[in-house]
């Protein structure tokens, strides 16, 4: 099909001209570059600015001459209503690539909502409920909007919607809608290659994507527990199936089902199968967890909830956990905080939001200091918040929050270090350590927690933290000299 471009000068308003586009390189390229003289002639007969607000032709080509083939995965049904590309090519031609940044990224996350929708919403709400509790009171395809966009990856990453290479591709490129596009002010600069490999990610990896099998399998338990009779022979498969999938994936599976387990007015062939499968997943499931699970019940109790405090003490005794009960709700609500605190972090503008959430977790910490079940939590949320992420001008840190980080650090004992160690096999605590202020301040809690110990073991890996080579402390588990002392840490 013949593209028609069409352009008035400022001499000559009523006069139109078309310009068949063709497969003409050469025309595609001096279509461009007419749109910069009327432009810049506008821009200046009412007295605004005209230098640096548009980017180069030479990067506008680069994007509409490789436009058609980023394109390819798309269907050709599927392009008659992508308006949003119509407005992505406009303004990558005009020379905006904020504004088509900013067209491109809102499509995707519209695109990963209706995907969620398809595939199991009560799922997704358990999972963002356990990462935030400001969203526990979310239910329908309209909440959808109060989730946030990086816990919506979040989210859609640990549910199996996207895998974790391709969260980390559509992270990138929400980092540069926060920072680089008309969403929010800013001076930073996106090139043409830049552009294209947003395009082709957020087509590719959100718009066009499908949830892998395992995610699927996983719905498919889920519709079952809740719909059908499953027999008792079926419920070991099923938790040996369930245990070789991702840890993340296992813990918010039984955090999913507890919480199913716990909510009234449940069908008794739902409660039932639930009785016989999480055992095995309860086997599977990480300390963290079943601590997390535990300490609902003090909560539940503290406000009442005779209903959620029953279930929570049978669960316990199905899956032979009491000893990871709570008494007091003194964890769980710590555990809460934590949680929003982590989910605040990771927003574009975390260095104004963190100081409240801290403030509030100093005034549920008890003279007894860190509860057992919080203290992994504890030690990750406050050592991430306290490096920061090293974007924007305070490097990602909310310098009013900081006077509580290093309170809650200096209570950090010997059981903590441990936590800490562990941290760095976690690629959500390591991302960030490729910048420098997170790198350098990583390494200061490693200097300051030498001093809870005497263990040589301990302080040989504290020593390799403090000695590795800068911004690659991400590797830093998978060094010899790491794994060797690591093997006697316990």
């Amino acid at each position: 099909m013949q593209q028609l471009k069409q352009h008035t000068t400022m001499e000559d308003d009523n006069k139109i001209e078309l310009i068949p586009f063709g497969n003409s390189p050469k025309k595609i390229e001096t279509s461009i570059a007419e749109f910069n003289q009327p432009l810049s002639n506008l821009l200046t007969h009412v007295g605004l600015p005209t230098e640096n607000v548009l980017q180069p032709i030479e990067e506008r080509r680069k994007v509409i001459f490789s436009l058609e083939s980023a394109l390819e995965v798309l269907p050709y049904e599927k392009r008659e209503k992508a308006y949003y590309l119509s407005k992505f090519t406009v303004a990558v031609t005009v020379g905006l690539f904020d504004g088509a940044l900013a067209f491109l990224w809102d499509e995707t996350i519209k695109a990963l909502r209706q995907l969620i929708i398809k595939f199991d919403l009560e799922y997704f709400y358990s999972v963002a409920g356990e990462l935030a509790s400001r969203y526990k009171r979310l239910n329908g395809k309209d909440d959808l909007e109060a989730i946030s966009d990086y816990d919506l990856l979040e989210i859609c990453r640990r549910i199996g919607i996207i895998n974790d290479v391709n969260f980390k591709r559509l992270e990138h490129v929400n980092y540069f809608r926060n920072h680089a596009s008309s969403a929010h002010p800013n001076d930073n600069e996106i090139s043409g290659m830049d552009m294209l490999s947003f395009l082709e990610n957020c087509l590719k990896y959100a718009i066009t994507a499908e949830p892998d099998i395992s995610a699927v399998n996983v719905k498919r338990l889920l519709d079952n527990i809740r719909k059908n009779e499953i027999p008792n022979e079926d419920f070991e498969h099923i938790g040996k199936d369930v245990a070789k999938l991702p840890q993340e994936r296992i813990d918010d599976i039984l955090l999913t089902l507890f919480g199913t387990f716990c909510s009234p007015e449940q069908e008794q062939k739902t409660l039932e199968n639930i009785e016989g499968i999480c055992p095995y997943i309860w086997n599977a499931s990480t300390e963290a967890t079943r601590y997390k699970i535990g300490s609902k019940f003090g909560l539940y109790r503290v406000n009442g909830d005779i209903k959620r405090k029953d279930s929570t003490q049978k669960f316990l005794e199905i899956v032979e956990g009491e000893g990871y009960k709570d008494e007091d709700s003194l964890s769980a609500e710590l555990l809460e905080k934590l949680e929003n605190l982590k989910s605040v972090h990771f927003e574009w503008n975390n260095f104004y939001n963190e100081y409240s959430h801290a403030k509030s977790i100093d005034k549920s910490l008890s003279n007894k200091g860190i509860p057992a079940a919080a203290r992994k939590i504890f030690v990750k949320v406050i050592c991430i918040c306290y490096a920061g992420n090293g974007k924007g001008y305070r490097k990602g840190v909310d310098e009013r929050a900081l006077e509580y980080y290093i309170k809650f650090i200096k209570l950090f004992t010997v059981a903590e270090t441990i936590d800490f160690l562990n941290l760095f096999s976690d690629s959500e605590f390591t991302k960030d350590l490729n910048k420098t202020i997170p790198d350098q301040r990583i390494r200061k809690i490693a200097i300051k927690l030498k001093s809870t110990t005497t263990d040589v073991h301990i302080n040989k890996a504290l020593d390799v933290i403090i000695d590795f080579p800068e911004r690659v402390l991400s590797k830093v588990s998978s060094d010899s000299r790491y794994k060797q002392p690591m093997k006697f840490v316990k």
